[in-house]
């Protein structure tokens, strides 16, 4: 049985990660069942998530801003 997931995302970001995957040949839901399936497969999450030119601890003021906004997940 298939079941709904639903992810708020700014509507300039969704845009443009629409505009990627489409000019790949892809969609939105294609994309994120991928990402889900690779974590599943890898029991990882399949990003890299690095700090560069500078930017230390951007990804976690990153992770910080989404805690504010839609709580611990």
């Amino acid at each position: 049985m298939n079941t709904m997931l639903t992810v708020r995302v700014d509507e300039k970001l969704k845009q443009e990660f629409n505009d990627i995957v489409h000019s790949l040949g892809l969609d939105a839901p294609t994309v994120i069942r991928m990402l889900i399936r690779q974590t599943v497969n890898r029991k990882a999450i399949p990003l890299s998530l690095s700090v560069k030119d500078g930017h230390a601890g951007s990804t976690m003021n990153f992770l910080d801003e989404v805690r504010a906004d839609w709580g611990e997940w």
